[in-house]
């Protein structure tokens, strides 16, 4: 196993310590561990392509990463702070995240292609909205209520750029 496929598979692990430390009111702390995790999802590409490490086994491995990490996190999100904004956002992104996983299953199966289906710069925009929406709501606890409404309005946000990245996908991959 590569440095690039261990920093894809860290990314799910540090989910543990991320839920862990929140719940038991270490917020600082939390959010140390999951800007580690997000940056993992930079570097893993990174060291792929400098390494010359890239391949389609890792490359799936990445997304498959991305997606349990934020899903994971939106789920147990709505739970802890029974907000019926992040619920709704989180059934938008989780959604549209099964949705895009099985399309780009489907088009790799009949075109054999990866580069078919690398993500687009919205896609990186609405993980960059995703993470610091996440990464504020670790910590808005121990902030005022503005801060925990525009952790809220990010993700809302990052929801419906979610949307907008599928349709530009289902346009260029199926027409």
């Amino acid at each position: 196993m590569n440095l690039p496929n261990i920093l894809s598979i860290s990314r799910i692990f540090l989910l543990f310590p991320i839920i862990f430390l929140f719940e038991f009111e270490f917020y600082f702390v939390s959010l140390g561990i999951f800007i580690v995790a997000s940056i993992t999802d930079y570097l893993d590409g990174y060291f792929a392509r400098k390494n010359n490490q890239t391949s389609n086994i890792g490359a799936l491995l990445d997304l498959l990463a991305d997606k349990v990490f934020v899903s994971t996190l939106l789920i147990w999100m709505t739970f802890n702070f029974e907000s019926l904004l992040i619920l709704i956002s989180s059934i938008l992104i989780v959604s549209r995240e099964i949705s895009i996983s099985y399309l780009r299953l489907f088009i790799v199966s009949q075109s054999k292609y990866m580069d078919e289906i690398k993500s687009d710069l919205i896609g990186k925009y609405k993980t960059t909205f995703q993470m610091l929406g996440l990464g504020f709501l670790l910590i808005s606890p121990i902030l005022s209520s503005i801060f925990f409404n525009v952790s809220l309005g990010l993700i809302f946000f990052s929801a419906l750029m979610s949307w907008y990245s599928l349709a530009r996908y289902l346009k260029k991959w199926i027409v």
